[in-house]
């Protein structure tokens, strides 16, 4: 079974995002200090009956346990603790033992971003080559219950959206797309605005005809697709991906203009308003188990395009054949 690749080659580890403040008080060390004795008897190379494996599985597991679920743990500590259980499993088994459901049903790296543990995240990333399909389905729940983007950038999460894309930015050896999500005040009461920067644009659209992105903003996960129209019309859609709650939204999409057209030295941008804006937007999954008409609630928001994104001098992309999308959503 594929498995999804934990962070893109082409990203830098300089924008991994910032640690988290530690907001909990540290503990004595005699009650969560990893203690070399523990695991000293684990490290033998001597072949062990049955029962002592699973002891040996057991008590890893139950350190991953008190590492994520402790109210009060030293960051600090985070590191040499993971290391030695580590060093207690062979390698395949410690990542799957990481990415299996087996603390309240999900994984210990699901709790990892769930309770804002960001050095153990990274920590357990460490371990773990490749996610596989059920634990990566797993934090994208994790990443919509903390609203947390910049993990889901992180850990590479949005790639299963389209795995051709990704695959051809490996081989054109193109850069991750830049997504920013902006929340708060500085954005305005029941609002937020994501900046897209598209590396490559036009010949990953070219090569695929389809080129679409998720993000994280307001507890869900959101898809930006660019596509060829029923009419032979490129179109840009925004809409609410798998697992996420129906919400009732009204965007405003800006495309960046990069020069003036003729006759002009203020470039214009391209400003799309949703005027649709009565129904209900769900995700698709809804519609596949739920009855709704189109007046009561729909899949998704799309505007029609010109042909630019196939003219080379268009004013839209740059020299460096990026492109530069805004996106502000209000929530009613």
């Amino acid at each position: 079974m594929a498995t999804t690749p934990l962070y893109d080659s082409a990203a830098s580890v300089s924008k991994l995002p910032p640690s988290y403040d530690a907001i909990y008080t540290s503990v004595s060390t005699d009650s969560i200090q990893c203690k070399r004795s523990v695991f000293s008897f684990l490290r033998s190379k001597q072949k062990r009956p049955r029962a002592e494996v699973l002891s040996r599985t057991d008590e890893v597991l139950s350190r991953i346990h008190e590492i994520v679920s402790s109210p009060n743990f030293t960051p600090s500590s985070v590191a040499p603790i993971v290391k030695s259980c580590a060093a207690a499993l062979p390698a395949a088994e410690f990542s799957d033992l990481l990415q299996q459901p087996n603390i309240e049903d999900h994984s210990a790296l699901y709790w990892a971003i769930v309770t804002n543990k960001r050095e153990a995240l990274l920590e357990f990333t460490k371990f773990i080559p490749n996610l596989s399909p059920v634990c990566s389905s797993d934090l994208r729940l994790a990443c919509m219950a903390a609203n947390d983007h910049d993990s889901f950038m992180l850990l590479n999460l949005g790639g299963v959206v389209s795995p051709k894309d990704r695959s051809l930015m490996r081989i054109l050896r193109c850069p991750q797309d830049d997504i920013q999500v902006y929340e708060g005040d500085d954005v305005g009461e029941n609002c937020f605005s994501v900046r897209f920067v598209f590396r490559m644009f036009q010949k990953r659209l070219r090569i695929t005809t389809t080129l679409e992105v998720e993000f994280v903003a307001r507890g869900r996960i959101w898809t930006l697709h660019f596509y060829m129209g029923r009419k032979g019309k490129w179109c840009i859609e925004y809409r609410l991906s798998e697992h996420s709650l129906p919400v009732h939204a009204n965007a405003v999409l800006q495309i960046q203009a990069n020069k003036p057209p003729p006759g002009s030295d203020t470039p214009k941008h391209l400003c799309m308003t949703q005027t649709h804006t009565s129904q209900i937007l769900r995700s698709e999954e809804s519609f596949r188990y739920c009855h709704y008409t189109h007046e009561e609630a729909r899949f998704g928001v799309f505007w029609r395009l010109d042909d630019w994104p196939m003219d080379d001098n268009t004013v839209y992309v740059d020299c460096d054949g990026t492109l530069t999308v805004g996106l502000k959503i209000t929530i009613k």
